[in-house]
């Protein structure tokens, strides 16, 4: 860190919530040897504990806020965040820093400029990472690597104020993008909001359209399958996301929409000039998008594994990646022919595992093919 103090002394830090995301930030942070106090509920601490072994318990948040943690980490699901907030405002101490990691900021930072006082400092919070996974027995040390951190703070604090969670977030291997939280969730809606709800429906339409002709569905298979992925997320992570943020989502779907429109009119007159122009545009726009980060939509790292036709090969592919503890996110046979062989298509969390699982399976003798599908 250039402007900020170094982070490397022994400090302590609270985190509420010790699910995935708390539970990576306490497990990356404890293996760092900073000094972490976790709050969850009473039934989930033997789960945390086997998880974070490093890790101590508080009861409640009073009891947290009087061990005089340098930051505390709110990362309870968004609904429950306001009123965690200011819980943990009204005991904490001075100088103290409280965060949060809720994926729409600005109702967060309306709740903070009511109940945070002026001696205690607030900071949004938004890390682009995550799983589709829950539960501190998702929890990895190194989930933040390389991935983009937004911060929001609630005013202009002297650096050395915000200096602590800075570090704490530096630590976990993130990179910090100082943003306003209205800024956030309007890219937030463009970037990750409108392309849920779009994949949703064309979905939805491919299953209204696949009621009179089932090869639909048959013919959906590939690139469609790939650009849906996350229709299959389920609508209990969505719906205070949406609700929350409807807003900006709606300003984004009429703009999507006057797009649509305009491709609709280009199709009515038959100008293929203009369609043209559109495909050569977003080639050149995406060309501008940073490939191999992390951001709202998370990607998979795919690997395309050849097989012969043979009784038992499946079960050779996954039993080998089994036995060195990697788990494949998807597959899907690809291709097929009898007699011949086929394609799997096998998708990770991470760069670093589809390394490892390529590694594997070529000792095995397996041709492998890697692609890269960016969410």
């Amino acid at each position: 860190m250039d402007e900020f103090e170094s982070f490397t002394e022994f400090k302590k830090i609270g985190v509420i919530g010790c699910g995935m995301i708390g539970g990576s930030i306490a497990l990356s942070l404890s293996k760092s040897g900073q000094n972490v106090i976790v709050l969850d509920l009473p039934e989930n601490e033997k789960a945390i504990a086997k998880q974070i072994p490093s890790v101590s318990f508080a009861t409640n948040v009073s009891e947290l806020c009087s061990q005089n943690p340098c930051v505390i980490f709110i990362c309870v699901p968004s609904e429950k965040t306001t009123e965690i907030l200011c819980e943990v405002s009204s005991f904490a101490t001075p100088g103290m820093i409280i965060t949060d990691v809720a994926g729409v900021k600005s109702p967060i930072m309306d709740a903070a400029r009511k109940c945070i006082h002026d001696d205690v400092v607030f900071v949004g919070g938004h890390p682009m990472t995550g799983s589709e996974k829950s539960g501190v027995e998702a929890a990895q040390p190194f989930l933040f690597q390389n991935a983009v951190y937004v911060l929001s703070p609630l005013k202009k604090y002297p650096e050395e104020r915000i200096s602590p969670v800075v570090g704490a977030i530096e630590q976990l291997g993130a990179r910090i993008l100082f943003m306003d939280a209205a800024q956030h969730d309007r890219i937030a809606a463009a970037v990750s909001h409108l392309p849920q709800l779009v994949a949703v429906e064309l979905v939805n339409l491919i299953n209204e359209l696949s009621m009179s002709d089932e090869n639909f569905y048959t013919l959906a298979a590939g690139g469609f399958r790939d650009m849906t992925r996350i229709a299959s997320s389920e609508f209990a992570v969505w719906k205070d996301v949406i609700s929350s943020n409807c807003g900006n989502i709606d300003g984004i779907l009429h703009a999507f929409v006057k797009r649509l429109t305009g491709l609709n009119e280009a199709l009515d007159k038959g100008s293929i000039e203009k369609i043209a122009s559109e495909f050569e545009n977003a080639k050149m726009a995406r060309s501008r998008i940073r490939k191999g980060g992390k951001g709202f939509l998370h990607p998979l790292y795919e690997l395309h594994v050849v097989v012969e036709d043979k009784v038992g090969v499946l079960k050779e592919i996954t039993s080998s990646l089994a036995d060195c503890d990697i788990n494949i996110k998807d597959i899907e046979l690809l291709k097929v022919r009898e007699g011949t062989g086929g394609m799997f298509r096998l998708s990770f969390d991470t760069e670093q595992i589809q390394d490892r699982a390529a590694h594997i399976l070529e000792q095995r003798g397996f041709q492998i093919l890697r692609k890269e599908f960016e969410g």
